[in-house]
């Protein structure tokens, strides 16, 4: 049964996809520094998660005052997967769009998928609309539905285990799916 979240999908390019999926991220642990990344990231540091993401994604650093920074700490606290829409306040700050707090919210939880444009795309392709508009949280919970589609979607051999997060191995997999 197809998730709602997939209503329209071609389901034979979807099968095809999971087919794929396995040998499209084999390489996936050879990626040092996401891998030095995601496991640098503790528990109930929230702020630091944002600098391991930053240093990971070569963005320039944030510098925010106190008041700031502990605004953006409750934001990343409170926010519950699959809920985005706490995360609109984020992009109010200065060089800050959804693809940046996805890759925020991606090493603070493991959860919410980082919003890519290819894998967006590939959406597109497989008849699920999803545009990839970085100034638009929506676009980014949209992306987010879909790719938690596909994980209660996917068969049991679709997705590999090995000890990523899932949300990583089909953004990688859409990314390079042709």
């Amino acid at each position: 049964m197809i998730p709602v979240a997939l209503y329209g999908v071609d389901a034979e390019m979807c099968e095809r996809f999971f087919d794929a999926l396995p040998g499209l991220v084999t390489d996936a642990y050879e990626d040092r520094s996401y891998l030095e990344s995601l496991y640098a990231v503790q528990a109930n540091q929230s702020i630091e998660h944002v600098r391991i993401a930053d240093e990971w994604a070569k963005r320039a650093p944030y510098a925010w005052p106190e008041d700031v920074v502990n605004e953006v700490e409750m934001v990343l606290r409170t926010t519950t997967y699959p809920d985005v829409s706490l995360l609109e306040h984020l992009m109010t700050l200065d060089d800050v769009d959804a693809q940046r707090v996805s890759e925020w919210m991606h090493f603070a939880t493991n959860q919410f998928p980082i919003y890519s444009e290819k894998a967006c795309q590939t959406l597109e392709r497989m008849g699920l609309e999803t545009p990839y508009r970085p100034d638009d949280i929506a676009s980014y919970g949209l992306y987010v539905s879909r790719i938690e589609g596909l994980k209660l979607h996917a068969p049991a051999a679709g997705l590999p285990e090995i000890g990523l997060p899932r949300t990583r191995m089909l953004q990688l997999g859409l990314e390079r799916f042709e």
